[in-house]
């Protein structure tokens, strides 16, 4: 009898630790229809799972072709007719830039890919000109972009891709491309679009992309200032260059409900000027003092932890602005994020 009622005493005692700590979790998880502001108590890891299997990696290279002019020979741009810029050319030499980013997959239907990513990623100048430091000798170089190739990773092989539409203020491109085989599984994003309107102060996001090429996912705080440009948020996430173009994804009461309210685009930088050698592999390979030319280089150096990110809303903006144009490729609107 004595050990029946240590027995049911234990029972009843774990009975209680449980019950206290199921109250507890539930006491976390406030079905008040916002978005939630603490790390949640249940596993994210499959949520996230199926967005990177939506993230893809975006490689972008411009190549452009330069002409160098001696001093005098082009004084001013309207000087820059394509025979003047071949007669007058003394040299030309063929290169290239190129910068990373990430994409997210919103549409796929009949071989059709749309991609959604920032336009800096994407936006290449066209021409590029180089003066001399005397207005008077007036063109020293102007570069031409000839070509621009946009790589998407994990996509099948098909046409190349292109730039559909974009919003240069906004930083905002949609891209586009044909694919070859039928029957692919190309994964998308299609959770529900939220509203940038309902984050506050410490509401948690998740951005998920490919910071340094690397596969990531990292959390952040967002901040909410009055003042604040409707059309943007600001977040405590670290950024680094690639990660720009990666969905920004919030919890709402809770797990499963994740909801998409912007994409990742920038970050606030500082400019460092500093003097260097012009011929800086020659100083590289000598143990002699640098006795040439030096010239005045600038960098930006990123300011870790203010990321800016473009909302949902001017995202959602974005697509109705540009509905005759995505039909014309042949994309139904309506079937975007579903």
């Amino acid at each position: 009898m004595i050990k029946f009622y240590y027995l049911a005493l234990i029972f009843a005692l774990l009975l209680q630790g449980c019950s206290t700590n199921q109250n507890r979790i539930e006491k976390k998880v406030a079905i008040d229809n916002k978005y939630d502001s603490e790390l949640s108590n249940e596993s994210i890891s499959d949520g996230l799972e199926f967005v990177f299997s939506t993230v893809k990696k975006l490689n972008v290279v411009a190549f452009y072709m330069t002409y160098e002019f001696p001093p005098g020979a082009i004084v001013d741009k309207s000087k820059l007719t394509k025979g003047n810029v071949i007669i007058k050319a003394v040299a030309t030499n063929m290169s290239s830039e190129s910068v990373s980013g990430t994409v997210s997959v919103v549409y796929y239907r009949n071989l059709l890919v749309g991609m959604l990513t920032c336009n800096h990623i994407v936006d290449f100048p066209d021409t590029v000109i180089n003066r001399y430091r005397s207005k008077a000798q007036g063109i020293r170089t102007l570069s031409v972009k000839v070509k621009q190739k946009n790589f998407v990773s994990g996509l099948p092989e098909g046409e190349e891709v292109k730039i559909l539409a974009k919003d240069v203020d906004n930083d905002i491109a949609f891209l586009m491309q044909r694919v070859d085989m039928i029957g692919t599984n190309i994964k998308v994003l299609n959770y529900p679009l939220g509203k940038s309107r309902d984050l506050v102060w410490g509401s948690k996001v998740y951005i998920t992309g490919f910071p340094l090429g690397n596969q990531m996912v990292t959390s952040a705080m967002v901040s909410k200032p009055r003042n604040s440009n409707a059309s943007r948020f600001l977040m405590d996430a670290v950024f680094n260059k690639g990660i720009s173009g990666s969905p920004v994804i919030a919890i709402r009461d809770g797990v499963p409900n994740f909801e998409l309210v912007g994409m990742a685009s920038s970050t606030s930088a500082k400019g460092i000027y500093y003097l260097k050698p012009a011929d800086v592999e020659k100083y590289m390979q000598t143990n002699e003092p640098y006795v040439g030319d030096i010239v005045l280089a600038h960098e930006r150096m990123i300011n870790y932890g203010v990321t800016y990110a473009v909302s949902i809303d001017e995202i959602r903006r974005f697509l109705r602005a540009n509905r005759g144009v995505f039909e014309e490729e042949g994309f139904n609107i309506d079937q975007f994020f579903k």
